[in-house]
C-alpha cells in the first residue's frame, strides 16, 4: 500500500492502474512510473481525434492589475470535466506560465507555447498526463497576453467555475490619459465588457465591421424594398443600414443597464465626470 500511494502521489494515477502497474513490474518504482508513462501516452493518443465542446476561458493576474494579465482557452469533451479541479488547476497553472513566460508571442496557440514547463514537465507531457487522468480529450486552444502602459483592460467572466475561470469572457481595451484614474471606476465600466458578452457585437464601430457584411446588408435590404418608389429607397436604405450598424457595433449599441443610452454616450459621460480621456480601442469576446 505504500508503494501504491507513493506511486499514486508521483504520476496522479488511479489506484488501480498504480496497482496493476507495480504488479506488472515487480514492484520497481521506477519502472513503473516508466510503465504508467507509456499506458498514458497510447491513451491520449487514442482520445485526441474525441470532439472537444466545453473547457474555460482561464484568466491570471487579472484581480491584480488592468493592464497586465493573460488568459488562454482551453477545451473538454464534457461540462463535467470542466469543473473538475484537476482541469480547473491545469487551467489556472498553465496561464500563470504563460503570463509569466517573457519569451513567447504576445497570442498564439498551443504550438507556441509548447516550451513552457508545468511542475518540471513540458507541456505536452504535463496535458498528456492529465489527458490520462482524467480520461477526456483536452486541448489548448489559444492564448493571450493583455500589457500596455497606456491602457486599462475591462474584463467580465460570465457562466463562471471560479475567480479565474469561465465559458464566456470578454475583454475591453480602453486608452486613458490616466490608468491610476481609470482604474479607480472599473466598477462603472465593467458594463462596457458586460455588453461585449451579452450582446456580441460584430465590432467597434463601422470601420471595424467587415465591408463584405455591410455589402450582404445591403444587398437583403434592397431586395426587401425592391417594391418601394424609387426616390423614396435611398433614404430608406441609409435608415435600415445605419440601424444595422448601431445594434452591432459596441459604440452604437443600446446600453444593457439603460437601453435609452448608448455605450458610446455612456463613455463619454464617464469621461466627463471624473475629468477623464477614455477610448474604447479593442474589444475580445471568447466562448466555449
Amino acid at each position: 500500500m505504500e508503494l501504491i500511494k507513493k506511486l499514486r502521489e508521483t504520476t496522479g494515477s488511479g489506484m488501480l492502474d498504480c496497482k496493476k502497474a507495480l504488479a506488472e513490474n515487480k514492484d520497481d518504482l521506477d519502472a513503473s512510473i516508466k510503465w504508467l508513462r507509456e499506458k498514458g501516452i497510447l491513451k491520449a493518443q487514442k482520445k485526441q481525434d474525441r470532439e472537444t465542446n466545453e473547457g474555460v476561458i482561464s484568466f491570471y493576474n487579472h484581480e491584480a492589475s488592468l493592464n497586465s494579465f493573460s488568459l488562454c482557452k482551453i477545451k473538454c469533451e464534457t461540462d463535467f470535466v470542466a469543473k473538475n479541479d484537476d482541469f480547473l488547476s491545469f487551467a489556472n497553472q498553465l496561464t500563470k506560465a504563460i503570463h509569466e513566460s517573457n519569451n513567447i508571442k504576445p497570442q498564439g496557440n498551443f504550438d507556441d507555447i509548447s516550451l513552457i514547463s508545468l511542475n518540471d514537465k513540458d507541456l505536452n507531457s504535463a496535458l498528456t498526463d492529465l489527458i490520462s487522468k482524467i480520461g477526456e480529450n483536452i486541448q489548448i486552444i489559444s492564448y493571450k497576453k493583455y500589457v500596455s502602459e497606456n491602457s486599462i483592460f475591462i474584463y467580465y467572466l460570465h457562466n463562471k467555475y471560479n475567480s479565474s475561470c469561465s465559458k464566456i469572457a470578454s475583454v475591453v481595451g480602453i486608452s486613458t490619459n490616466d490608468t491610476k484614474k481609470a482604474s479607480e471606476i472599473s466598477d462603472e465600466l465593467k458594463v462596457v465588457a458586460m455588453q461585449v458578452s451579452a450582446m456580441k457585437p460584430m465590432g467597434l464601430n463601422e470601420e471595424s465591421i467587415d465591408p463584405k457584411v455591410l455589402n450582404d446588408e445591403k444587398e437583403i435590404i434592397l431586395k426587401q424594398i425592391e417594391n418601394t418608389p424609387d426616390d423614396k429607397k435611398e433614404q430608406i436604405l441609409k435608415g435600415k443600414l445605419n440601424k444595422f450598424i448601431k445594434e452591432n457595433t459596441l459604440m452604437g449599441q443600446a446600453l444593457i443597464t439603460d437601453p435609452k443610452n448608448t455605450v458610446s454616450n455612456y463613455v463619454s459621460e464617464l469621461s466627463k465626470s471624473n475629468n477623464l480621456d477614455l477610448n474604447i480601442i479593442s474589444m475580445d469576446l471568447y466562448t466555449i
